[in-house]
C-alpha cells in the first residue's frame, strides 16, 4: 500500500491518538488505544493524518478485508470528504472496495451528509459490545443478580486466603502462564491470533509502561488465578478488554468481574465488556449480567456519486 505519509501505527502514536480520540468520545471498544495496540499484529494498521484527524488503514491483516477506521479527531462531513478523497485512489489502485469501519451510531449522520459519496451501512450483531451499569456490576444487588452473589460467596468461603491486587507489569509471567494453560485446555494454538488472545495480552504487558492499562488480579495460596485488563476511556466509561480465570475454581470469574470494577474502576458509571463474537456460551454469560444496551459497530461501503 503506497500512500505518502502513511506509516505503521505503533504505541508511540498513542499520545496523539488519545488526544484526537477525545473529540470522538467513541463507545466502541475497538477504538480504545489499548485495543488498537493489543490487536495490531492482526490488522497491521498504518496511520495517516489528514484534515486534523488520524485514521488507520489496514490491508485486512488476518482478521478481515481492507478497510479504513473511522477517523479520530474533529470529524465533520467536509473533513470526512477530504480524508476519503485522499485515500480513495489507494483503494482503487489495489481494486479494494472502500470499506469504512468502527463507526459509532451517532456518527452516521456525518457519514450520510458527506458530499460526493453514497454509503451502504450495516452492522453485525455478533460484534456489538455489551454496555452495562457499572454500579450494578459492583454491587450485584437485586433478584436478577442473586446467582452471581452466590457464586462469589462460594468462592470466598472456599478460598478465605484469596487476595485481590491491582494489575501491574510484574504480573506478566504468571498471567501469561494462565493464558497459555487456557489455550492448552481449549486445544488452541496460543501463537495464532485467530484462535487465541495470548499475543494480544502479551502485547499489553510488554507495553505496560507506555499505556494507561487498568485492571486487577486475584491470588489464592499466593498463586495468580485470575486477572483482568481494561481501559478508562473517559470519566464515565470503563472497557474490559481481557479477563481470564482458572475455570476449575468455582465463582472465580464472577469474583474478578466484580472486584476489578470495585478497585480498578471505582468511579466509572458504565462499563463496556466487549462482544460475544456469536459464541453461545459467551453470549449467555454476557446477557446474564443484564446489559443496559448494545453498542453496534457500524461499517459502510462507499461509492462515488455520479
Amino acid at each position: 500500500m503506497n500512500f505518502e505519509g502513511c506509516t505503521l501505527f505503533t504505541v508511540d502514536d498513542g499520545i496523539e491518538y488519545s488526544r484526537l480520540q477525545q473529540f470522538n468520545k467513541s463507545e466502541i471498544s475497538d477504538n480504545c488505544l489499548n485495543s488498537r495496540v493489543a490487536w495490531n499484529a492482526g490488522f497491521y494498521y498504518k496511520k495517516v493524518t489528514l484534515a486534523d484527524c488520524m485514521c488507520l488503514i489496514s490491508n485486512g491483516g488476518i482478521f478481515t478485508t481492507p478497510h479504513v477506521t473511522w477517523p479520530v479527531g474533529p470529524v465533520d462531513p467536509e473533513r470526512l470528504k477530504v480524508i476519503v478523497d485522499a485515500i480513495w485512489p489507494v483503494f482503487a489502485q489495489s481494486k479494494w472496495p472502500f470499506r469504512l469501519m468502527y463507526i459509532d451510531e451517532y456518527f452516521l449522520p456525518i457519514l450520510r451528509e458527506m458530499p460526493g459519496y453514497e454509503a451502504v451501512v450495516s452492522h453485525n450483531p455478533d460484534y456489538s459490545d455489551y454496555f452495562y451499569d457499572a454500579k450494578s456490576l459492583r454491587t450485584l444487588s437485586g433478584k436478577a443478580m442473586r446467582s452471581k452473589r452466590n457464586h462469589i460467596n462460594h468462592f470466598v468461603r472456599e478460598n478465605p486466603d484469596y487476595e485481590y491486587r491491582n494489575i501491574s507489569r510484574d504480573d506478566r509471567k504468571e498471567a501469561m502462564e494462565l493464558v497459555k494453560n487456557w489455550c492448552i485446555e481449549k486445544g488452541f494454538d496460543c501463537r495464532n491470533l485467530l484462535q487465541s488472545d495470548y499475543r494480544a495480552i502479551r502485547e499489553l504487558f510488554d507495553r505496560f509502561d507506555q499505556l494507561d492499562i487498568r485492571g486487577g488480579s486475584i491470588r489464592t495460596g499466593g498463586r495468580l488465578v485470575a486477572f483482568s485488563l481494561g481501559s478508562l476511556v473517559d470519566d464515565e466509561m470503563a472497557v474490559i478488554h481481557f479477563e481470564k480465570a482458572d475455570a476449575s475454581i468455582p465463582g472465580l470469574y464472577a469474583a474478578i468481574n466484580k472486584m476489578v470494577l470495585e478497585y480498578a474502576f471505582p468511579q466509572a458509571r458504565f462499563v463496556n465488556r466487549e462482544e460475544d463474537m456469536g459464541i453461545p456460551g459467551l453470549r449467555k454469560s454476557k446477557v446474564s449480567y443484564n446489559p443496559l444496551r448494545m453498542i453496534h459497530k457500524y461499517e459502510a461501503f462507499l461509492q462515488k456519486c455520479d
